[in-house]
């Protein structure tokens, strides 16, 4: 199996997998902010649409998937988790409270973010995410040889181009790639409870790991399916 992917709620799925006795190294996974808000940049000369992606990123149980998803995770295994800065503090808390222990916070520098008002406001140009491992795992760390230490900055434009899908919220390809290749090895099976659009799965297919990805939205589901049909086309 190479990749395995659910039009289902993450939330109601785990039982299966449970049931299936899957065995995750790595959760990977890029959730739902819970940042949507009415705003039309009133303030901006250009106007522009508000900060809001849909219902799905308003209602979302951010904290509570943490739990049973650690279950299924291997004892030398880890997560890492992009979020809001809004929420770093009671993610740790609520990874810690489940057996993991918080390494590191990883900042994603955009070269290109989205403008507002600079005369009012700093230039919003930075994501996190957590990365997590397991109490008392021989974690992986893969920094090249030719580096003498390695920032947790990773630069990358947002998606452009060919890449970019009608996902409001897609991850770069190239920032997940690089993620992927310092704390996970080949043939590490790479776990996506909130996949989206897919990215994190093309990544890991495209780095010789397998996947497992679930998505509750039919239409961003459909996109990553055929997005991972693509790819293991180019890889055969």
């Amino acid at each position: 199996m190479r990749y395995k992917i659910y039009n289902e709620d993450a939330y109601k799925i785990i039982k299966k997998l449970k049931n299936e006795n899957v065995n995750i190294n790595h959760i990977i996974t890029d959730p739902p902010y819970l940042i949507s808000k009415d705003n039309n940049f009133y303030t901006m000369k250009n106007k522009r649409q508000g900060i809001d992606f849909g219902e799905w990123d308003k209602t979302f149980d951010l904290f509570s998937w943490i739990k049973p998803y650690s279950e299924i995770l291997d004892k030398n295994g880890s997560m890492i988790i992009f979020c809001s800065y809004r929420y770093i503090s009671y993610l740790i808390n609520t990874l810690e409270a489940n057996g993991l222990i918080t390494k590191d916070i990883l900042e994603w520098k955009k070269t290109n973010p989205m403008p507002r008002n600079t005369r009012r406001r700093y230039v919003q140009d930075t994501e996190f995410a957590i990365w997590a491992v397991k109490k008392g795992a021989k974690w992986i760390f893969n920094k090249p040889d030719d580096i003498p230490y390695l920032r947790s900055t990773f630069t990358t434009s947002t998606v452009l181009g060919k890449e970019r899908t009608k996902h409001p919220t897609q991850k770069s390809l190239v920032l997940l790639k690089e993620i992927i290749k310092i704390h996970t090895n080949e043939n590490d099976v790479i776990l996506d409870p909130f996949m989206g659009s897919g990215t994190t799965g093309i990544a890991a297919l495209e780095l010789q790991r397998k996947f497992y990805g679930i998505e509750i939205e039919k239409d961003y589901y459909k996109i990553a399916e055929k997005r991972f049909q693509n790819v293991i086309t180019t890889l055969i």
